[in-house]
């Protein structure tokens, strides 16, 4: 135990010292790249910060899903991120891009009004904030467990470690610490699969496995569970991974700023195309890891809690000092997690309360100092949602449902606005807050499954919205459209032009389809070929 404390708490010092160094080397950029990175990344920088980011201390939660439900639910990440990658790549990148926005919520502006941007804008920031103090909680909670550390002692000190080299270099320097600390955490992942599935006996070991899970299915099936019940109590049957993930995943990738706001760092609009197609192939070590252990202490310990799977792996599994290298791996994954949210989180403050409405004359200097002012703020508060945080499951449910259900209604408003020409501020507007408003009461009200209320909650906005719009468009003044439809791109002759930046796109497609199509058959003959050994 000893050992893996020096270990991490070494982890802790490299990061430090190598904050203070990248940031002061930084240190002389201008008060836009401080705020934006400065539109210089290359597609493999995007990537790794990218997966930095996606990748978080959740891993335990997600363990306890595999050890509860089996190994199925890795459709949901495939479909939540392969498809829905290379349509973002596809049709709404070029948008971003060319349109010039800086935050996601922007859009929503220049496309409908400042009312949407603002909502959106309001609801995603207090959500990051909230969601970046439960991140802190459980990266705190991770060293109390594995090695025994003061609660309060370990969020102070992960605050006071992101706070430092975030307010002092700024974007530049949390995308340079992103991308080795990117690579780091993949190499932590491949370890934790190859250390506990050699010590629970190899894949024969769960591929012989006569455990059935909650959905009913084998632990090792990588075939999701059919269940057409609106009200059916299994994770993510077949239906639902079919119709809420593709939304849920474009939401995710698209419309949440502190991952859209590394894409957005990118020197071209086909380094960002390449970059979100490089992460979406990344991004399966995490739930491959996850779900993976998750089966095997099923197998090795039945008898544990779901969310005790992955401790008691690391804990019993796992060797000293090898124990520490991984628990600074999860570090890792935890510091380029909340990081991303603090620096999104300000700088939605920044860009659209502060810039758009309080002081719309603002300096870059004055916007640079604005930024830091929100960072020291947003820790701060942080820390004062702690004793909220520990004893509060209401407010991870408040996160949840933010994520599954509002996130349902903005992708479709982005969606109409990308792919129609229809203008209707106040329909956009509306359908906003009247789909919230009919998914908060479904949800409070009814048993329907989490996954088809999100659906429900698309839908609902685009009725709202095409119904509302009837009666609007005609008294509506008519705006500049120009980057900000897929048929108003500045180069467009048809709504194919997003392909121009790279055409490399419509192989993307095949390589994608073939990529899912060989990893789900592959898995199952992989296992049915250890099983008859």
């Amino acid at each position: 135990m000893k050992i893996d404390s020096i270990i991490v708490g070494a982890y802790f010092l490299i990061v430090f010292i190598a904050g203070y160094f990248i940031s002061q080397h930084y240190k002389k950029a201008s008060a836009g790249d401080f705020i934006t990175g400065g539109r210089d990344r290359t597609w493999y920088q995007v990537a790794f910060a990218l997966f930095a980011m996606a990748a978080d201390p959740a891993i335990l939660s997600l363990c306890g899903l595999g050890f509860l439900w089996g190994f199925y639910i890795i459709q949901w990440n495939s479909v939540h991120m392969w498809f829905t990658a290379w349509f973002a790549a596809m049709f709404i990148i070029p948008i971003y891009w060319r349109s010039k926005i800086v935050t996601t919520p922007e859009y929503l502006e220049k496309r409908f009004s400042l009312p949407c941007r603002a909502l959106f804008s309001l609801l995603l920031t207090a959500t990051l904030i909230i969601t970046l103090a439960g991140a802190v909680y459980l990266g705190a909670l991770l060293l109390k467990d594995f090695l025994n550390w003061s609660l309060m002692a370990s969020v102070i000190l992960i605050s006071a470690i992101i706070g430092f080299y975030v307010i002092l270099g700024g974007m530049k320097t949390v995308l340079t610490m992103d991308f080795y600390q990117g690579i780091f955490v993949i190499i932590t992942l491949i370890i934790v699969i190859i250390a506990v599935v050699y010590k629970v006996g190899g894949l024969g070991v769960l591929a012989n496995s006569t455990v059935i899970t909650k959905a009913g299915v084998s632990i090792h099936s990588i075939v999701p569970p059919s269940d057409w019940s609106l009200v059916t109590k299994k994770f993510f049957p077949t239906q639902a991974i079919l119709t809420w993930a593709p939304i849920t995943g474009l939401a995710w990738l698209s419309c949440n700023f502190s991952m859209a706001q590394r894409l957005l760092t990118a020197k071209s609009e086909a380094h960002a195309q390449k970059g979100l197609l490089a992460v979406a192939i990344l991004a399966v070590f995490y739930p491959l890891a996850s779900f993976l252990v998750g089966c095997m202490m099923r197998i090795k310990m039945p008898d544990i809690l779901p969310d005790e799977a992955f401790v008691m792996a690391i804990m019993e599994l796992v060797p000293v000092g090898l124990r520490g290298l991984l628990i600074a791996g999860l570090m890792a994954a935890l510091l380029s997690t909340v990081d991303g949210m603090l620096t999104a989180s300000s700088a939605l403050f920044a860009d659209d309360f502060y810039l758009r409405i309080i002081r719309k004359n603002a300096k870059p200097d004055e916007l640079k100092k604005v930024v830091r002012i929100t960072e020291v703020l947003t820790i701060l508060l942080t820390l004062a949602l702690m004793p909220v945080i520990r004893k509060a499951d209401s407010v991870m449910g408040f996160i949840q449902d933010f994520y599954a259900y509002v996130f349902g209604v903005v992708i479709a408003i982005y969606l109409i606005g990308m792919f129609t020409k229809r203008i209707a501020p106040w329909s956009a507007f509306i359908a906003m807050i009247s789909s919230v408003a009919l998914t908060i009461t479904l949800d409070s009200f009814t048993d329907i499954n989490f996954a088809y209320i999100g659906v429900f909650s698309f839908i609902a906005t685009i009725v709202i919205f095409f119904t509302a719009s009837i009666f609007e468009q005609k008294r509506t003044p008519m705006i500049d459209l120009k980057n900000l439809t897929i048929y108003t791109l500045s180069d467009a002759k048809g709504p194919w032009v997003g392909l121009k930046a790279w055409p490399g796109l419509w192989k993307w497609a095949l390589a994608v389809a073939a990529s899912w199509f060989a990893f789900s058959y592959g898995w199952q003959f992989l296992m049915r070929h250890l099983a008859n050994k």
